[in-house]
Formats: structure tokens, C-alpha cells, sequence
């Protein structure tokens, strides 16, 4: 059995609502958010949320935002050349096999 009386979400402009929906599916506990948080705080399936539990007891979630290792141009770059020598790298590959 999970009880949740108050879990506080993070708004960007330090706005707290509360969140009452907590059930199980499968192996897992899963929170609800309503669809008006969902839009206020621009997440889709696959974001990711940090989950803590603060100092009065109150889970706390937090948008995660994450930044890319290598820039986007950098990437592109990255791309650009495996496809320009895609020979050389295979020739390479082959020599490593040996």
C-alpha cells in the first residue's frame, strides 16, 4: 500500500501544486501529473524527472534538462566525414579484424 498526501511539483515561476493520483503497474509506482503541468512545464514522454524528498517530508519533482556531450555542429561534422570516407573507415575496420 502507497500513501502520498502532498507531492509538490516545481514550476518554473516557484508556483507548488499538489498531485494526488499514486498507483501501482507492474513493478513500478507511478505518479499521474495532471496535463495542465504537463503543458505548463513542456514534457513529453521520455523527459526526465529528478525525485527527492525534501527536508518536511514532501516528494519534490524537478524537470531535468540535459546537455549533449558533443555540439550539434560537432555531430553534424562527425556524420559528415563517416559518410564522406565511409571507404577508408571500412578498410580500417577490416585491418583491425586481422
Amino acid at each position: 500500500m502507497y500513501t502520498v498526501t502532498t507531492v509538490i511539483i516545481r514550476v518554473e515561476r516557484g508556483v507548488d501544486m499538489a498531485l494526488v493520483r499514486v498507483r501501482r503497474q507492474g513493478n513500478s509506482t507511478v505518479v499521474t501529473l495532471a496535463q495542465e503541468i504537463v503543458e505548463q512545464m513542456q514534457l513529453s514522454d521520455g523527459d526526465l524527472i529528478e525525485e527527492r524528498v525534501d527536508s518536511k517530508g514532501r516528494i519534490v519533482l524537478e524537470a531535468v534538462t540535459t546537455q549533449p556531450r558533443i555540439s550539434a555542429k560537432m555531430a553534424t561534422a562527425i556524420r559528415g566525414a563517416a559518410r564522406d570516407k565511409r571507404a577508408v573507415l571500412n578498410r580500417l575496420a577490416e585491418h583491425d579484424r586481422k
